[in-house]
C-alpha cells in the first residue's frame, strides 16, 4: 500500500511539472507574437499625404505652388488631400483629423504651423510631419519631436535681393514692403528686405506693413495705394492672395513691384514686375518622401539660394543691364558665403511704418 501511494504521488508531481512547463512555453510563445518596439515606430513608408494651407489654392503664390506640388505627387500614385485657409484656431484639430484618417505624411505649409505640429506629433509617432518654415523658437533643437522635419528655408535671402533691386530702381527714394500673417517668415522677409535696401543706400526710406492676413486682396490693394500716395515707387509683397491686390494696384498706378513664390510678371502690366522671388515648394515637398523612405527623417534643413530652392525669376526689360549685373553679383555673393543673410524674426526695427 505504501508503494502504491508513493507511485501515485510521484505521478501527480510529474503531471504538475509538465503542466507548468506547458504554461511557460505558451507564455514564451505569446511574447514572440507581440510586435517588437523597433517595428512599432517604423516611419519609412508613405502612402497618404495631406497638406494644411494658410490660404487659397488660387492665390498665384505660396498656396497654389504647394497645391501644384501635391498634384504632382498624386500623379505618382499617392493618395492626397488638402485643407485651405487653416487658421490658428483650427491647426491642431486639422492635424489630428488627418492622423486619425490614416495619413502617414502630413504637411503644415508655413512656420505658423510649427507649435501645433509639435503638440500633435508626439501623439502620433508613426506619422511623419513636414513644416515649410523654421522650428518654434521656444523649443530647443534637441527637444523637437523626431518625426518632424522643419525646412528653415532662406526665403530671407531672396527678400534681401529684392531689397537691392528696389533700392537700385527707386526714383523717389521710398520703397515699400507688404507682408501677410504676422509670423516669423514674414518678419524675416521684411527685415531682410530692409537690409538689402540699406546695403545700397542708407538714405532710402523703407515703409512696411504686415497686414495680418494672406487672404484679403482688397486690403492688399488699399495698403499699396496708401504707400504710393506717400511716394513709394517700388513694392515687394510676400502675402499670397493679399498680394494680388498689391500687384493690381501697381498695375493700375504704374508702380514697380516684386513678385513672390512664383513668377508673377504676367499678373502686372507693362513689365512693372521687375522680378519675383521664387521658392521651389513642389521640390521641397516631394524631396521629403525620398528622405522618409531612406529612413533618415526628422530635424532641420536650411535650403536657400545655394541649392536653388530659393531663386529669382528673369528680370523685366524695365531693369537696366547695369542694375541686373549688380543684382546678379549680390546673388553670387550670397551663394558663395561672401554675403550672409541671417534670418531676423524681430518685429520692431528702427524704420518708417505707415
Amino acid at each position: 500500500m505504501k508503494r502504491i501511494l508513493a507511485f501515485i504521488l510521484a505521478l501527480a508531481m510529474s503531471l504538475s511539472l509538465l503542466t507548468a512547463c506547458g504554461d511557460n512555453a505558451n507564455k514564451e510563445q505569446d511574447k514572440t507574437d507581440l510586435p517588437k518596439e523597433d517595428t512599432v515606430n517604423d516611419r519609412s513608408t508613405v502612402s497618404k499625404i495631406a497638406v494644411l494651407l494658410p490660404g487659397s489654392i488660387t492665390d498665384e503664390s505660396w498656396n497654389q505652388t504647394a497645391y501644384e506640388g501635391l498634384q504632382t505627387i498624386a500623379a505618382q500614385g499617392y493618395e492626397t488631400a488638402y485643407t485651405e485657409n487653416v487658421g490658428s484656431n483650427d491647426m491642431e484639430s486639422v492635424f489630428r483629423s488627418y492622423c486619425e484618417e490614416g495619413y502617414d505624411f502630413v504637411i503644415g505649409h508655413g512656420a505658423q504651423y510649427g507649435d501645433a505640429c509639435c503638440r500633435v506629433a508626439e501623439d502620433y509617432p508613426n506619422v511623419n510631419f513636414f513644416i515649410t518654415g523654421n522650428a518654434p523658437e521656444d523649443v530647443p533643437a534637441d527637444e523637437l519631436p523626431a518625426n518632424i522635419m522643419f525646412a528653415d528655408y532662406r526665403e530671407c535671402e531672396g527678400a534681401y535681393v529684392c531689397g537691392v533691386v528696389a533700392a537700385l530702381m527707386t526714383k523717389s527714394g521710398k520703397v515699400g514692403y507688404v507682408g501677410g500673417g504676422n509670423n516669423t517668415t514674414q518678419q524675416s522677409d521684411k527685415n531682410a528686405f530692409i537690409d538689402g535696401v540699406a546695403s545700397v543706400s542708407s538714405e532710402i526710406e523703407v515703409k512696411t506693413v504686415i497686414t495680418g492676413t494672406f487672404d484679403d486682396s482688397a486690403l492688399g490693394k488699399e495698403t499699396a495705394i496708401a504707400m504710393m500716395e506717400d511716394g513709394v515707387d517700388v513694392i515687394l509683397q510676400t502675402c499670397d492672395h493679399t498680394g494680388l491686390g498689391v500687384l493690381e494696384a501697381c498695375s493700375e498706378k504704374g508702380v514697380y513691384c516684386l513678385g513672390y513664390t512664383s513668377d508673377q510678371s504676367a499678373l502686372v502690366a507693362d513689365g512693372l514686375c521687375l522680378t519675383s522671388m521664387l521658392v521651389d515648394i513642389p521640390y521641397m515637398i516631394s524631396s521629403q518622401i525620398d528622405l522618409i523612405k531612406a529612413g533618415n527623417y526628422g530635424g532641420q534643413t536650411f535650403p536657400g539660394l545655394h541649392d536653388g530652392v530659393v531663386s529669382m525669376s528673369a528680370f523685366s526689360d524695365k531693369v537696366p543691364a547695369d542694375v541686373a549685373e549688380k543684382v546678379n553679383a549680390v546673388i553670387e555673393q550670397i551663394k558663395n558665403g561672401e554675403v550672409v543673410v541671417t534670418p531676423n524674426y524681430s518685429e520692431n526695427l528702427s524704420l518708417i511704418h505707415i
